[in-house]
């Protein structure tokens, strides 16, 4: 199943302060509580993110988004 347009816009609201893996928590949360059985996966946040043209710092930890890529 494919990310709605919400869950992108949830994706680039959370992208500076949540990882990728913190993010598919949420997300899959969420789509459970609605009753949609299809999971997120870490890749399909990633992409996503990249589609976006948000790229974030290098190094373990880092939630933060990368000045120098924009």
């Amino acid at each position: 199943m494919k990310l709605t347009e919400q869950e992108n816009r949830f994706i680039k609201d959370t992208c500076c302060f949540f990882s990728d893996d913190r993010t598919v928590v949420e997300l899959n949360r969420i789509r459970q509580e609605m009753g949609q059985p299809a999971n997120i996966t870490i890749d399909m946040v990633r992409k996503a993110r990249y589609k976006m043209g948000l790229k974030k710092k290098p190094g373990r930890g880092r939630c933060e988004l990368d000045e120098r890529g924009q």
